[in-house]
């Protein structure tokens, strides 16, 4: 359903006509599989699609007419996702990638200025800041800077102001920008959707992505091209050559649940009665996710709306993993966003990951633990599991579904996924023992392999009983090698061979205080390793850089480290604040500090930079954003939020430096100050 108008319309949720479908919801799944090794015997993955909108609402009607009560469907929407009756969703480089075409071809992504920290090759992740080395583009205080560095030192030449959203980053192509975001009913343009936006009505929602395409071709003329507006909270995007895909994870909408009007067994009898009814009432509109384009042509604004799936693009699990949708969006830079190529399916999303040929989506699935107050429930229970999903994105058209599976533990970042020779190795861990549901369970982390079959990603092979009494901290996949870091008040370094898909094996393991939460590759049989150094009692003591030695895996050893007492660095969480400059070895981290001695209180925000090879780490200096005073004298340092530098960019023979306050060049060599562009 799509329509289009030269004038600026409402957002009205429209009964979508549906077309008669022969598929009973019932009897739509056929495909069906054995446990293998880890997998959890219950599953029997394949996901079907509905060749019509009836049997697809004869589904979700069905389901949802199980959960309803007299609260509605319980949906948890402040968390971000549906906390269904028996099951709810949890959350949670180095290697350059190409982001589009360059402005300057003979500028070399990697050679002659660094690119966002990215897992695999070729693949671009979305960030706050971007270049292609003749620009830097970057995203401080919700508004777009555009800052040229062609002429060897930085010029702030534009900016533009981002609306009604927050937590912005971007992809690049060219001469376009795809900024991706989230708000919610409150910050939507009042114009687009005035039946919603009512600041005396709760909102019960998953949020609202808003993906805005901007040209910026003319620095002093930057402007958003089109918005789109789609039901759903925003959770990653991909990138390979102009080709984007963007996940969005949607809940139902519209819903007008009913609650009891005052106690008893009556009130909540007569409150279930009618929120039945309004499952019964419900059209596709309320169950697949809607969107709303802007496109800007001269003085107009021509509006677009409609629902973002067609029913014939969108799955349902062969066992049943909630009434949301998991959508992955078609965009090609080159032509422009368009909410046409998008297919989804019935099920949460957490965790994204994505090679040069596939996507993957993961979640986690939990139980409702009240359940295990029942000892029959308790000994059925099988522990947390993961749920993946496999999108082939090798062409530049709609990505496509091809299997689903599942998977023992949960998973910490997008790191703990690897594709390798058509199969996805996987590291996880179960619930850890601190959990305290039962007094029996130990924590222990694996790794396993999956390999699609016929729709279903089966595990052909794994590795458990790492780290007991520990959870996973960092992971790192080298070709056939896979580096892993449990931590709980030691830091065990792994080196598992994965050459044999169906027998992982262990080859040997370092035991040693703290822990790395990042670990990167070097060279030279060399990983670099950014965590927390500890004491004998697992106390973190501050931010450790440490050079570990891989060349003979069955006996890792640690090197060197150094220490940055009472500091935390945001590379612990975001592998995109890293950089690795391998032309000099040098290695850019932000840092913060905090401490307090003799009743003195210090902090310290910036950057610090270092050299790691085999022969040791050298401090090469340090980077922070104090910003001058009117006259040109330096601020009398203090703890300033916008002072934190995020992120670190090599241009020609300059570290420019990012934080909210703006972009200082550096010199490559020793760090010291060459020049300062003010974001405010």
């Amino acid at each position: 359903m799509r329509k289009t108008f030269g004038i600026l319309v409402t957002m009205t949720m429209l009964a979508t006509a549906c077309t008669t479908g022969a598929v009973n919801p019932s009897t739509i799944h056929t495909t069906t599989t054995t446990r293998h090794l880890g997998a959890p015997a219950s599953m029997a993955f394949a996901l079907q699609p509905f060749d019509a909108c009836e049997p697809l609402l004869e589904y979700v009607k069905e389901h949802a007419l199980e959960l309803v009560g007299p609260y509605g469907l319980g949906y948890g929407y402040w968390g971000g996702g549906p906390w269904l009756v028996d099951e709810m969703a949890m959350e949670d480089t180095a290697t350059p990638a190409t982001s589009g075409a360059t402005r300057n071809a003979a500028l070399q992504p990697g050679i002659d200025y660094s690119t966002t920290n990215v897992q695999e090759v070729g693949v671009d992740e979305p960030d706050i800041v971007k270049t292609d080395g003749t620009r830097i583009l970057a995203i401080a205080q919700g508004v777009l800077y555009y800052v040229d560095v062609s002429g060897g030192k930085p010029e702030l030449t534009g900016s533009l102001q981002l609306d009604n959203s927050w937590a912005q980053e971007m992809l690049l192509s060219g001469d376009t920008l795809l900024v991706m975001s989230r708000t919610n009913q409150w910050d939507v343009p009042v114009r687009l959707a005035p039946e919603i936006w009512n600041p005396d009505i709760p909102y019960y929602g998953a949020g609202i992505s808003v993906l805005s395409q901007v040209d910026i071709s003319d620095p002093d003329d930057m402007h958003v091209v089109r918005t789109l507006f789609v039901d759903g909270s925003y959770l990653s995007a991909r990138m390979v050559g102009d080709t984007a895909r963007v996940v969005v994870d949607s809940y139902p909408t519209g819903l007008e649940f009913v609650y009891p009007t005052g106690s008893g067994l009556r009130a909540e009898r007569d409150a279930e009665r009618a929120n039945r009814q309004v499952i019964e009432d419900s059209t596709i509109d309320n169950w697949l996710p809607y969107f709303v384009m802007e496109e800007k042509r001269g003085n107009r604004t021509i509006t677009t709306e409609g629902t973002l799936l067609e029913c014939e693009q969108t799955f349902a699990p062969r066992e049943f993993s909630g009434l949301g949708t998991l959508s992955v969006l078609t965009i090609d830079l080159s032509e422009g966003l368009e909410p046409t190529d998008a297919v989804g399916l019935f099920a949460d999303g957490d965790t994204v990951y994505a090679s040069q040929e596939s996507l993957y989506v993961a979640t986690q699935r939990w139980h409702d633990w009240s359940l295990l107050d029942d000892a029959d429930a308790a000994d059925e229970f099988e522990g947390v599991t993961t749920e993946i999903h496999q999108f082939n994105i090798s062409g530049e058209k709609a990505a496509v579904y091809l299997a689903s599976g599942e998977v023992e533990g949960f998973l910490l970042n997008q790191w703990a996924m690897s594709e390798h020779n058509g199969d996805l190795r996987v590291a996880t861990t179960s619930e850890p023992e601190w959990w305290g549901w039962r007094d029996d369970s130990v924590s222990e982390s694996f790794i396993q392999v999956l390999r699609e079959d016929d729709g279903v990603l089966e595990v052909i092979g794994e590795i458990g009983e790492l780290g007991k009494g520990e959870r996973i901290y960092s992971v790192r996949y080298m070709g056939d090698m896979a580096y892993v870091v449990t931590f709980r008040q030691t830091d065990p370094l792994y080196t598992i061979d994965l050459s044999n898909p169906r027998a992982p094996k262990v080859l040997g393991e370092l035991k040693i205080l703290g822990y790395s939460a990042y670990l990167h590759p070097m060279g030279d049989d060399l990983l670099l390793g950014i965590g927390q150094d500890a004491d004998e009692q697992g106390r973190n003591k501050g931010t450790q850089v440490a050079v570990f030695d891989v060349s003979d895996p069955a006996n890792p050893k640690r090197i060197h480290k150094m220490t940055f007492d009472d500091g935390w660095s945001e590379v612990e969480y975001d592998h995109r604040a890293f950089l690795y400059w391998p032309a000099t070895g040098l290695t850019m981290l932000p840092i913060q500090a905090w401490s307090w001695e003799a009743g003195r209180e210090d902090w310290f925000a910036g950057a610090i930079g270092v050299i790691a090879d085999r022969d040791g780490i050298e401090d090469v200096g340090t980077v922070t954003h104090i910003g001058p005073k009117p006259g040109g004298a330096e601020e009398e340092y203090g703890y300033d939020w916008q002072a934190q530098i995020h992120r670190s960019i090599v241009i020609g023979d300059l570290v420019y430096t990012m934080s909210e306050k703006g972009l200082k060049a550096s010199s490559l060599t020793d760090l010291s100050d060459v020049a300062w562009v003010s974001f405010r």
